[in-house]
């Protein structure tokens, strides 16, 4: 056996063991942390009572679980943006919501830019990093950034890679406030209008987030089209 095949062999068990050792922390972190928050959130009696007697620290409280619900990527958000929904209505939950979430995505940029791709490798599949890589590179960095946050695409991964952008942190935390609460806000809203029957404002804003993600799907894919004709035509 060559050193060459002995080099590739070693390092397919330790990529192998450090994808065991990353599913083995995010379980640990889904069961441990992210169940017992998920079950608390769940019954809005004792959620609703919570809030109520401890103001300001409650709200703290929520706003923390949402953190690390966001940071962990491994925790379902949507039992969260209910939960908000019925608590504090969905305006105002989804403010809660969205805030918080910025400031997971945000930890996580500043993370994704300190450490680079080591850090990104130990976290995620080269082959996932590559495919952001060449989305970034064959479209506007805003766009990609704007499209993950906006769509029902994975966001809280994406904010790992979002320095791939090259956006100052300012711009970061601006687009991805401004661009995740319409997400959060058909939840939140949707869970308020169930408190009062109102299930004609879910319907509707259902089909309103759908036209709005087929408009922007169709913008995307014309750019792509548009992308590829230019790098064709170079190549002739």
């Amino acid at each position: 056996m060559n050193k060459e095949t002995l080099f590739k062999e070693k390092s397919v068990i330790r990529t192998a063991i450090i994808i065991g050792f990353i599913a083995i922390i995010l379980l640990g972190v889904y069961f441990f942390i992210g169940r017992p928050m998920i079950t608390f959130v769940g019954d809005l009696d004792a959620l609703q009572s919570y809030i109520d007697d401890k103001g300001v620290v409650g709200i703290l409280v929520f706003g923390l679980f949402i953190f690390l619900q966001t940071l962990s990527t491994c925790i379902p958000g949507l039992p969260f943006y209910l939960g908000a929904g019925f608590v504090f209505g969905g305006f105002k939950g989804a403010l809660i919501c969205d805030l918080f979430a910025t400031i997971a995505n945000t930890v996580a940029f500043l993370l994704g830019k300190k450490y680079g791709r080591n850090l990104l490798c130990f976290l995620f599949p080269e082959e996932k990093l590559l495919k952001v890589e060449e989305l970034i590179d064959k479209s506007s960095p805003k766009l990609v950034h704007i499209m993950f946050m906006l769509l029902p695409l994975p966001k809280d991964t994406y904010a790992w890679l979002g320095y791939y952008s090259k956006e100052g942190l300012l711009t970061w935390i601006i687009i991805t406030f401004i661009a995740r609460f319409p997400h959060i806000f058909i939840y939140t809203f949707g869970a308020e209008r169930v408190l009062s029957n109102q299930y004609g404002f879910i319907i509707a804003g259902g089909v309103i987030a759908v036209i709005v993600y087929l408009i922007v799907l169709v913008y995307i894919r014309k750019r792509k089209k548009e992308s590829g004709i230019k790098e064709e035509n170079t190549r002739n």
